[in-house]
């Protein structure tokens, strides 16, 4: 996109693809400098993706057009008919739009020097306020991960690498490494998993083995299960 010495938006191409389209969203690198964000010589601003709106003035451009894909109807009709600015950004931001992109960040995010700071002085990140008990681990190993609130993590388990979600429940002697645990929406109790027909509790079995993967929320995984590409497939089995 493109913007006046206002901040106001001019010009905006979704995802132009040959050098005639770029041309009509090319930014001069000192308008950017002059704008509060060093531009290293870049000369193409992209969004985000992160909108905020007026909801009338929302309200009024869906119910006024039969326009239905966001960015190349209803964002260019917005520009040519309301008043859009953009605020320049240029810290921490990465697109999630693929399951590998959106598994690299999570892992990025656990490392020791992580590229975004979750905990920083002057910008600290607060989750949804849940009222979940502290996690509890007991006789556990955990290595440049992240641990949500309300888990349960059982003696002898190793956990490298990885990310860990609300209520999750852990065994004993699992490996977890290099991946995803995406946790629990709830507490399940005796009766609910008698009531349900369940035999297996959700959470990750005792002696358990997962590397490099995403576990999705409320999954139930037994004990002594294997979960690890030890073929290193590039892509998952059809109909899996």
């Amino acid at each position: 996109m493109r913007g006046d010495d206002t901040g106001r938006v001019t010009g905006f191409l979704e995802k132009p693809k040959t050098p005639k389209e770029v041309e009509i969203v090319r930014t001069d690198p000192a308008w950017i400098d002059a704008h509060g964000v060093p531009s290293r010589g870049r000369d193409l601003l992209a969004s985000m993706g992160i909108y905020l709106f007026n909801r009338a003035t929302l309200v009024d451009l869906l119910t006024k057009t039969d326009y239905h894909d966001f960015g190349r109807e209803i964002f260019p009709a917005s520009i040519r008919s309301r008043k859009v600015h953009m605020h320049l950004f240029d810290g921490y931001w990465e697109d999630i739009g693929t399951i590998k992109s959106f598994y690299q960040c999570n892992l990025d995010l656990a490392a020791a020097d992580p590229p975004f700071d979750l905990a920083a002085a002057d910008a600290p990140i607060y989750t949804r306020a849940r009222f979940l008990p502290p996690s509890r681990i007991d006789g556990a190993t955990i290595r440049n991960s992240l641990i949500a609130d309300g888990c349960v993590i059982e003696a002898g388990t190793v956990i490298e690498r990885s990310v860990v979600g609300l209520r999750c429940r852990i065994g004993r002697n699992v490996t977890i490494r290099n991946s995803v645990i995406m946790g629990a929406d709830y507490y399940e109790s005796p009766a609910e998993m008698e009531r349900e027909g369940q035999t297996i509790p959700m959470g990750i079995g005792e002696g358990t083995t997962i590397e490099g993967a995403i576990i999705d929320k409320n999954c139930r995984i037994g004990r002594r299960v294997r979960s690890v590409n030890d073929a290193g497939s590039e892509s998952s089995p059809r109909n899996a």
